[in-house]
């Protein structure tokens, strides 16, 4: 079986690849002037993920004091959990979604 590229197969690989594109386009100049009054409008529900992204972007400084809290316990060995707690956590945690 010999492939050679001519044919529908061949057409559709060029129109795909932009070759053909390229080769017309080359030589022409666009015919359209270009324009400065070339405009963006952001929706209202896009303007609201980005104010929402923007808020969780800002750190938290409550949150991050925890942590460094967190982190200085377990380093100097103080923090202990109680295994009752993290298991009412979890089952509030697989309730509350179960609900929602």
């Amino acid at each position: 079986m010999e492939i050679s590229g001519q044919g529908r197969a061949g057409e559709l690989a060029t129109l795909l690849l932009g070759i053909q594109d390229g080769e017309r386009s080359a030589g022409k100049k666009s015919a359209e002037p270009q324009t400065a009054d070339d405009q963006i409008e952001i929706s209202q529900h896009a303007k609201e993920i980005q104010r929402i992204k923007a808020l969780v972007d800002e750190p938290d400084a409550a949150r991050t004091q925890r942590v460094e809290q967190l982190r200085d316990a377990v380093d100097a060995g103080t923090y202990h959990v109680d295994g009752r707690s993290v298991g009412d956590a979890i089952l509030r945690h697989v309730l509350t979604d179960s609900v929602l």
